[in-house]
């Protein structure tokens, strides 16, 4: 169990284990490290540059959704409202409007603040704010959007068009900051940008952020990263691998690359997932979805098309079986053969086709009698089974074949087979809980978050550290608001408001 620990995000305890590092006599330390934030490329420059990502209607419904006040904000310069405000400075500077958005929550915590000041509407970019004094001429909520707009696309952005002009063989901005160049940051990083928005956020703000100089803490940049991660790019508001099924209802989805898929029944279910990890959730979370093709086949079904040749479905992919006496060879029954329409058919990937060389094409377990070691072979390759968790939870109600190692021999060896998508998963030897989608392991970040997705404590399965290591890491997943999920179409998803998430407004650090 994780309760009360914090997962992934590791809070520093340099002060209770030794004094911190310092630079000239000054103290540095991080308050908040977190291993998906990669400094030297904090997003890719076609997400700045992406000014049609959101709508008028979407950036409303979006600040309507956060919980701050800013949807009802008129501002005085305009007479127009904060989102259509937003909307029209993108457009005008071609500029994505969740780029806006994130950097008003950065600097002012304005897009989740209940009872903003005036002066975090006047100031609400930082734009010309350095050391705590701004220049007055660039006061106001329409002034700082278009400001900083104009600065990132038509000089910052301009200038890191430029080889050498302001570095000899670099792309640089006017502070040199350069891409492929390494410089420090105001608060002690070494940092190597690699691409133009990169060298541009560090060009607006020098610093690196999650840190504490000399007692003074900076989120910077490391907040618009999380901030913008927590909004924009957590992909899916839920993993692939989460099986859905909104109250009242008898239909259950399977949450896949942003899509649901309806299972068309319940064979169709239980062949391929485990239906105690259903999560029930309200029929508007499920609305948000596109849909995608329905299941309609239990895995392994043999499905026979209009011209009567016959398939084997294994997972989504057809295997044609090439002749009757592979079919025969098998040990297949004709009279478990199903007629499809060829339209459910034509949805579904073309595998390799089953021939009489092709070993186990349905998949056997099969036990090396002199190691004790467990492969799953299929198609003639065998994937070596790292721990007895996922043998059982893979595969549930398999037999285990005794084999003899000259056969295994024969066989090349895959990849190490993984834990299916959905399954909870840790560590004999540490906290961390993982939720498993698409082959990579996802950090849970918090018991709040474990707990906001309804996630089942008993459902978590202990397994050795090997076995957790053969899974990729993937995006961590905060804690899943879903008060948002009837306002904005997933993925985008809900940031939460913590003290290291609030705006920069007591340290903003600009160049103009």
């Amino acid at each position: 169990m994780m309760k009360n620990k914090k997962i992934i995000v590791i809070f520093c305890l340099i002060g209770l284990l030794f004094s911190p590092p310092t630079t000239l006599g000054v103290s540095i330390a991080f308050y908040e490290t977190n291993p998906d934030f990669n400094p030297n490329y904090i997003i890719s420059d076609t997400a700045v540059m992406d000014y049609n990502s959101l709508t008028i209607e979407q950036i409303r419904d979006f600040i309507a959704g956060q919980g701050g006040v800013l949807n009802n904000y008129v501002d005085p310069q305009t007479n127009l409202p904060a989102y259509y405000v937003i909307w029209q400075v993108a457009q005008e500077f071609h500029i994505s409007p969740k780029f806006i958005l994130t950097m008003l929550q950065k600097e002012q915590s304005l897009v989740t603040d209940p009872s903003p000041s005036k002066n975090q509407y006047d100031w609400a970019v930082g734009y010309s704010c350095y050391g705590g004094v701004c220049l007055d001429k660039y006061r106001g909520f329409s002034t700082q959007l278009r400001s900083m707009a104009n600065k990132f696309i038509n000089d910052y952005f301009a200038d890191l068009n430029v080889r050498s002009k302001h570095k000899n063989n670099f792309f640089c901005t006017f502070t040199k900051w350069c891409i492929g160049d390494a410089k420090e940051t105001q608060d002690y990083q070494l940092i190597i940008p690699q691409n133009k928005a990169t060298a541009a956020l560090y060009t607006y703000n020098p610093y690196r952020g999650g840190t504490i100089i000399s007692g003074q803490k900076y989120g910077a940049n490391y907040n618009f990263w999380k901030i913008w991660e927590s909004w924009f790019e957590q992909g899916v508001f839920r993993p692939t691998g989460t099986l859905l099924k909104a109250a009242g209802s008898a239909d259950v989805y399977l949450i896949q690359n942003g899509q649901k898929r309806r299972f068309a029944n319940f064979s169709s279910l239980v062949t391929r997932y485990d239906p105690t990890d259903i999560v029930l959730v309200e029929g508007a979370e499920l609305d948000q979805y596109q849909s995608g093709p329905e299941i309609k086949f239990p895995q392994y079904s043999l499905l026979m098309n209009s011209k009567g040749e016959i398939f084997l479905l294994v997972d989504d992919s057809l295997r044609h079986i090439a002749s009757m006496e592979v079919f025969k060879t098998l040990g297949l029954n004709p009279e478990e053969v199903e007629e499809a329409a060829d339209a459910d058919l034509a949805s579904l990937k073309q595998g390799p086709e089953i021939t009489l060389t092709s070993a186990y094409p349905t998949g056997a377990l099969i036990k090396d009698a002199s190691s004790g070691g467990v492969y799953f072979v299929q198609n003639g390759v065998k994937y070596p089974i790292f721990s007895k968790e996922i043998l059982l939870m893979n595969y549930p109600s398999q037999k285990v074949l005794s084999g003899h190692p000259e056969e295994l021999d024969k066989y090349p060896k895959g990849e190490a087979v993984k834990f299916k998508d959905g399954a909870l998963i840790k560590s004999d030897s540490s906290d961390v809980v993982y939720f498993i989608s698409g082959g990579k392991k996802l950090p849970i970040l918090s018991e709040k978050a474990f707990l906001s997705r309804n996630y089942q404590w008993e459902k978590i399965v202990v397994t050795n550290q090997s076995a957790v290591d053969i899974h990729p890491t993937g995006e961590t997943l905060d804690v899943l608001d879903v008060s948002l999920i009837s306002k904005v179409k997933i993925p985008a998803k809900s940031a939460t408001t913590t003290e290291e998430s609030l705006g920069d407004n007591t340290t903003t650090t600009t160049n103009y």
